[in-house]
């Protein structure tokens, strides 16, 4: 006879259920059912028997599961707790086994399943406010409640500057990241790096692409100077942020001009431990695509939230548009994205120290850059603040209510992929 572990997984995260039985040489059906309801791990499970005796036990986390299997069985198992489920940003089997399957062939290695053929949503913050440190570590502590709240991951993407800030004041927030079951970290860049888009003040387009390698390594792996632009002595990029949350963020940044830069970059990232790299195209990104030999992360639609004005029906105003945007393409993501300084001012706080022109960023400000000559930043209203949050919250609870949709973050993203 064969120990199995069988597991059925529901687009819906959280929705798993695992159990473990004995095959017997006479196979017998049987059909169960089985519900959820929000009060109750297990509502009810009904059984079919034939033939043989068999029990079956299964645990349901999430919203309806029916599933037909043709065993004889012996459960064992038992259902990850939600939490856990949670982990991995959207359904999945749990890795728990009890001392009853210490028999059962090992499957430690990491396996690719790709995505189901559904629309997912993801939850992308950007934290990059260094002007206003105290609101964004608000901002990002409220932004994790919300999470843990509903249940839904979200990834955040720090800039080395904002990893700085909060190291000096912010530990406790650092720890709570790295702690959470919800939040998943990426790396982010912005100005003054000479390899944001639009911004190679230092010419790396002109260096051959060994010079390139060196001069990227270096600030990889060393804080960046606002003033000067130029890597410090100290530690910092994605290196450090590797080290300071434990395992290597999980996207990064593909955004210089340069095809040879971004190979290089590629490549050093990917070296460090990075899974996929995000670029915003007009055409998307699909599932399984690769660019310089690094996954990109799947976007079918960027959906710029704190664009919206005033209170919105999430649904009608964002949610549909980009419904019709997808069509019938699927997989499908929709990237939902949001910035720490979103909450609390209108524009970006820094945007005046390294653009002449402002939002516009079409012309850049000559070095050396002065961090405290922001110009003037319109700080929201209570009321505007309070539009913003309901806003996120109600797109929370739109994908909560909502089981048809996926959610998944970088991290289950990377499990489908196989990278973990």
């Amino acid at each position: 006879m064969t120990r199995l572990r069988l597991a059925y997984m529901n687009p819906r995260p959280f929705t798993v259920c695992t159990f473990e039985c004995v095959v017997h040489p006479q196979i017998v059906h049987a059909f169960a059912f089985a519900t959820y309801d929000d009060n109750e791990k297990c509502a009810r499970t009904r059984e079919h028997k034939s033939e043989a005796n068999q029990t079956m036990t299964r645990s349901i986390f999430g919203s309806f599961v029916a599933a037909t299997v043709a065993i004889s069985c012996s459960s064992t198992g038992a259902a990850p707790s939600q939490d856990a489920a949670a982990q991995d940003g959207a359904a999945t089997t749990s890795d728990a086994t009890d001392a009853a399957a210490s028999d059962a062939p090992s499957t430690d290695a990491p396996v690719a399943t790709g995505p189901q053929n559904i629309v997912y949503g993801s939850f992308v913050i950007n934290i990059h406010d260094w002007v206003y440190v105290e609101e964004s570590i608000v901002t990002v502590n409220r932004l994790i409640d919300l999470h843990e709240k509903y249940k839904l991951p979200v990834d955040m993407y720090m800039t080395d500057p904002m990893l700085q800030a909060y190291l000096t004041k912010a530990l406790p927030l650092i720890e709570r990241i790295k702690a959470s079951p919800y939040v998943a970290i990426s790396h982010h860049l912005r100005p003054p790096s000479p390899y944001y888009a639009g911004y190679d003040w230092l010419g790396l387009n002109k260096l051959s692409s060994a010079d390139v390698k060196v001069k990227l390594r270096s600030y990889e792996e060393h804080a960046i100077d606002l003033s000067t632009g130029e890597p410090t002595t100290a530690p910092g990029g994605y290196e450090y942020m590797k080290q300071v949350f434990g395992y290597p963020p999980y996207v990064v940044t593909s955004a210089s001009d340069s095809s040879v830069t971004q190979k290089a970059l590629a490549e050093i990232y990917k070296e460090k431990g990075a899974k996929f790299a995000l670029v915003h195209d007009d055409n998307g990104t699909e599932w399984g695509e690769k660019r310089n030999e690094i996954l990109m992360r799947p976007e079918t639609v960027e959906l710029k939230v704190y664009e919206a004005k005033n209170e919105i029906d999430f649904k009608t105003k964002l949610l549909d548009p980009a419904m019709t945007t997808i069509g019938n393409k699927r997989p499908a993501f929709i990237n939902m994205k949001w910035h720490d300084d979103n909450f609390n001012s209108s524009g970006t706080p820094w945007i005046n120290v390294y653009y002449a022109d402002g939002e516009t960023k079409s012309k850049l400000n000559p070095r050396p850059w002065d961090p405290k000559a922001i110009g003037t930043i319109k700080m929201k209203t209570a009321e505007e603040k309070a539009i913003q949050w309901k806003r996120y919250e109600t797109a929370l609870q739109y994908f909560v209510d909502h089981p048809e949709f996926g959610v998944a973050g970088a991290r289950q993203h990377a499990k489908w992929a196989g990278l973990e």
